[in-house]
């Protein structure tokens, strides 16, 4: 955070101060996306005053269905997250291609992993229903080498 940015929070009124602790507080639990806090400065002509306050972004309760869970997932974030998990083609596209460094909430990295991991148990099912582990023939290690080493002994 620059210096100009402190200042205006430590100058913020009574009421958006605690807006602010109340998002420090609990910024993991919403999907932000690239949603930014504006800080808005109103400056009265007559008094010279100033006044510090917050512009927060809605949230939203949302339902989103997971391709990959079969199931819906509830979580908070805002209405351009939701345009963007829309615009990459859904919440199993949007979490698979989001870095968790970006996602920077706690509900959306517990959905990641859960997508993750249906996704990898569904692939392991494929690849045993296709005919075992892929790489070795027998499965055992104990493929032509093997047998022709028994053989010359």
């Amino acid at each position: 955070m620059s210096s100009n940015v402190r200042q205006l929070i430590s100058r913020l009124i009574p009421p958006a101060r605690k807006q602010f602790e109340h998002l420090q507080a609990h910024r993991r639990d919403v999907v932000w996306g690239d949603t930014q806090i504006t800080l808005r400065v109103r400056q009265y002509p007559k008094s010279k005053d100033e006044r510090v306050s917050l512009v927060l972004p809605n949230w939203h309760r949302v339902r989103l269905w997971s391709e990959a869970l079969g199931r819906k997932v509830e979580l908070v974030m805002t209405k351009d997250t939701l345009r963007h998990i829309e615009d990459m083609g859904g919440l199993d596209a949007y979490l698979i291609k989001t870095p968790e460094s970006r996602l920077k909430s706690n509900p959306a990295s517990a959905v990641k992993w859960e997508v993750m991991s249906a996704l990898r148990r569904r692939e392991a099912a494929a690849m045993m229903a296709r005919g075992g582990r892929g790489g070795a023939a027998g499965g055992d290690g104990s493929g032509a080498a093997g047998a022709a080493g028994k053989e010359s002994t």
